[in-house]
């Protein structure tokens, strides 16, 4: 149950978006940014980073949203090695580069300074480059913050039939103008 008025036709971060469109704008914006407009790493690799910080951190709705989302951009066969990433924290799908960024990923979730010299070297071996040790950081930060807004205000989750489409949608019309 919602911890402050939300409408309730509204799942997840859609919620706390209707409640307060002004800062709506700005966070879609922010997600339209980081997930979609041209970066060095494809919109499924960093919809990928997006969901597997939001399942490290425990957020139900971000996690299948996002991975739905992720598998949109991916299609059937690099999906596989996100949903064994999502059940079994298994990195061994992913090519060696995102292999590097998720656990700069994992590092920065669990500790504001988990990111360690060690951490980049690894990601620049694996052919990580400024841009996207940047994105992955700044993707883990922001769904951070994505995750707390969610699950602070005890928003609910969306129909389980929802979250596919939803992906889709995420994919073909992207944040900002939702």
């Amino acid at each position: 149950m919602p911890h402050i008025t939300l409408p309730v036709d509204v799942p997840g971060i859609r919620g706390p978006l209707t409640f307060r469109p002004e800062t709506a704008q700005h966070l879609l914006g922010l997600a339209e940014t980081l997930l979609r407009q041209p970066a060095s790493l494809e919109p499924g690799e960093r919809e990928t980073i997006a969901a597997w910080t939001s399942h490290l951190n425990g957020c139900r709705f971000c996690t299948k949203s996002h991975a739905a989302a992720a598998r949109a951009w991916l299609g059937p066969e690099r999906s596989k090695a996100l949903d064994r990433l999502l059940e079994h924290g298994d990195l061994g799908g992913q090519t060696a580069k995102m292999r590097a960024l998720l656990e700069i990923s994992r590092a920065l979730q669990a500790n504001v300074l988990g990111v360690t010299p060690e951490l980049v070297a690894a990601a620049r071996a694996a052919g990580a480059g400024d841009q996207d040790i940047h994105d992955a950081v700044l993707i883990t930060a922001a769904f951070c913050m994505y995750n707390r807004y969610v699950e602070g205000l005890g928003t609910r989750e969306a129909a389980e039939a929802d979250y596919e489409p939803m992906g889709r949608r995420l994919r073909d019309h992207g944040y900002a103008g939702r």
